[in-house]
């Protein structure tokens, strides 16, 4: 791991980039910041547990849907969200985009001017 992949490492980008935005009002950035954890379990049980853990962390509540579950909790505007997504629902998706690189539309769509 390098230090930009290390949770210090992540951190310290992170001030870095607030210290600098406060320091260049004129340099424009995206209001539509989102920190998110996508646990990765090699079972329900523990997928559903630590996005439990997590939200029991940050004080948040945990929705569950179809297996799969997230907690968010918001930073002065700025979202934090853990998620897991079920087998079954991982599944269900590649089975449901398993044709995506083999259907194209019959005629090419025409973009309007100035796209």
């Amino acid at each position: 791991m390098n230090q930009q992949t290390t949770r210090p490492g992540i951190i310290a980008g992170l001030r870095a980039l607030a210290d600098f935005h406060e320091a260049n009002p004129d340099v424009p950035f995206s209001v539509a910041a989102d920190f998110t954890y996508c646990v990765l379990a090699d079972n329900d049980a523990d997928g559903l547990a630590e996005v439990r853990r997590v939200a029991e962390l940050l004080g948040a509540e945990v929705n569950i849907n179809a297996g799969s579950a997230d907690a968010k909790r918001m930073f002065e505007g700025l979202p934090f969200r853990v998620f897991y997504v079920s087998r079954q629902r991982s599944a269900d998706w590649q089975a449901l985009t398993s044709y995506d690189q083999n259907v194209t539309a019959d005629q090419a769509v025409e973009q309007p001017a100035g796209v």
